[in-house]
């Protein structure tokens, strides 16, 4: 299992939530739409009130062909209304898409994750939570817990860690879930924090980090002597009647409810690919949630009318920013805030709260309006159908706010533009971390067989890097594949000057590269290779995440 996120910015893979999938292929299913199903929602009103009108119809439609997204189900929450809709397929060729169809839900967990801790603080009955939200982490899992110096972790709270303010990079590749060929705990992933490094001091600046909400996870499971899914349940899942909501792959198969098969698109070969399913467990409080937009549209209810089981200082603790966070582009210009596992920005005079996840082969997206008593709920299974998923859900948002045509913002537009970006990027991206190498490349003064071999970082594991030959054999590669992470991924390193490289990640499921990192393999006295540094931002990046030793140990 594991997370992905398709987004490189300046260089640096930000990951979201993905589990990892074995990969298969299927014929081309382009061009197939699935008019929307008959509406199996929970709304009392006339369906001359619903959203979905023949206009929305075909926009959703458009938007998903635009984007190859094989099926997608939304919620609308409007006033004391639950509206809900399903197109498309959840299984190709002709399983489609109902509203109770389930998709892995991915980061969206985190503000579940939040607001129990806010309600474990309200409820005064966990004496380790006297100090609330200034409580220090390592006051609770102390001998895990260790981060940066002994300052670092004596002072980092349970609201820094909430708020992605704790200096920690993402680190998001150095994210395992085995060791040894054994399943990695909760408990081990957070004792590998103390060989990541810090990018910035503390409460500086923010940084998306689904490591420090594994950690959230294992406080609680702590504190309660519960595994984190069985707490959610009684906490969250069981008073909303939020039946059909799970932390286990297993359970999800096994429910009534359809679990949604996840693909990604071929451009290539112009077909469908299809990734099969893999454990969530090891997501922990970062993110390990399947659910549909039914039970996804009672959580937003109960965020939007301030409900049980949340008692009102608790969810005005949601609502509360607490840190600025990297500004929300797709909307235009504002600052964004970020507080218990929400974003939250002023669009068209309006607040929003929202979150996503984009994973592998689906993706989440949560928005509410709390002044207009207003939420929309979309999940896709395809890992683009965060585009539309955004596109859709502020197309509803602008036609509930009246807001006219011309002002409206074009996200799939900014969508294709960020995508632009992003393959320009990884396409120079010698030129990006290496601006002063020659304009003729130095050789490698050493060959690939001498580079071959392990290398190790304690922070980041184990590289064990080997050539590979093309078909033909007339082109060799050094490749480190890294099947103990928490999501498969394989690192290729492209030749640039002398000993400097660009270090390409590319994704096994999907064979799509998302990232880059400059690599260096160092010399000795001897001769010989001792090491590979790493450097994980290129020169001049806003945040510069710093680098990693890999020590060869062969």
């Amino acid at each position: 299992m594991g997370f992905l996120n398709v987004v490189v910015l300046a260089g640096a893979a930000v990951l979201l939530l993905l589990p990892s999938m074995a990969r298969s292929e299927i014929g081309s299913q382009d061009g197939q739409r699935q008019k929307p199903l008959p509406r199996l929602g929970a709304s009392s009103s006339s369906s001359s009130s619903s959203p979905f009108t023949d206009d929305l119809t075909g926009y959703v439609n458009e938007v998903m062909d635009e984007w190859k997204v094989p099926g997608l189900a939304i919620a609308v929450i409007d006033g004391g209304h639950t509206y809900t809709e399903g197109f498309g397929y959840a299984e190709l060729p002709d399983t489609k898409v109902k509203p109770e169809t389930l998709f892995f839900a991915g980061s969206t967990t985190k503000a579940i994750v939040a607001a129990t801790l806010a309600h474990m603080i309200d409820s005064r009955n966990y004496s380790s939570l006297k100090d609330g939200w200034s409580t220090p982490i390592s006051s609770i899992i102390r001998s895990d817990f260790v981060v940066g110096d002994e300052w670092t972790t004596a002072h980092l709270t349970l609201d820094d860690a909430v708020s992605h303010r704790t200096g920690m990079a993402p680190h998001d590749f150095a994210w395992r879930r085995t060791e040894g060929g054994e399943t990695l705990p909760i408990a081990g992933m957070v004792r590998k924090l103390r060989a990541l490094k810090l990018s910035a001091e503390p409460r500086t600046i923010w940084q998306y980090c689904h490591l420090m909400y594994v950690a959230l996870g294992h406080v609680i499971e702590t504190l309660t002597g519960k595994w984190l899914g069985d707490h959610l349940r009684t906490t969250v899942f069981e008073p909303l009647n939020m039946t059909a909501t799970y932390c286990d792959t297993q359970h999800a198969m096994d429910a009534p409810e359809h679990l949604a098969s996840g693909y990604y698109w071929d451009e290539k070969r112009q077909r469908y690919g299809l990734l099969a399913f893999d454990s969530i467990r090891e997501g922990g409080g970062a993110g390990f949630v399947i659910s549909n937009v039914v039970d996804y549209a009672k959580w937003v209810k109960c965020l939007l009318y301030k409900t049980e089981p949340f008692s009102k200082l608790s969810h005005e603790d949601i609502r509360k920013p607490r840190m600025l966070a990297t500004p929300e582009a797709m909307t235009g210009p504002g600052e964004t805030l970020y507080g218990l596992g929400w974003q939250q920005k002023m669009a068209h005079g309006a607040s929003v709260y929202m979150h996503g996840a984009i994973e592998a082969a689906y993706a989440t997206q949560v928005f509410w309006l709390p002044e207009h008593q207003y939420g929309v709920v979309t999940m896709a299974n395809v890992a683009a159908g965060n585009a539309a998923e955004q596109s859709i859900a502020w197309r509803l948002i602008e036609d509930k706010l009246g807001v006219p045509k011309h002002e409206r913002f074009n996200i799939s537009g900014r969508m294709r533009a960020a995508a632009g970006r992003q393959a320009e990027e990884i396409e120079h991206a010698g030129d990006m971390l290496y601006p002063d190498r020659p304009d003729t490349p130095l050789p490698s003064p050493l060959n690939n067989s001498r580079l071959v071999g392990t290398y190790s970082d304690e922070g980041y594991g184990v590289l064990h890097v080997v050539e590979e030959h093309s078909a033909d054999g007339s082109q060799a590669t050094l490749i480190a594949r890294r099947s103990d992470m928490l999501f498969f991924y394989q690192l290729r390193f492209r030749h640039v000057s002398g000993n400097f490289w660009v270090v390409e990640i590319w994704y096994d499921d999907t064979d799509s590269i998302t990232g880059f990192w400059g690599g260096e393999f160092r010399v000795g006295v001897d001769g010989k290779v001792n090491g590979l540094m790493v450097h994980l931002s290129p020169e001049g990046a806003e945040i510069d995440e710093g680098f990693v030793w890999f020590e060869r140990v062969n």
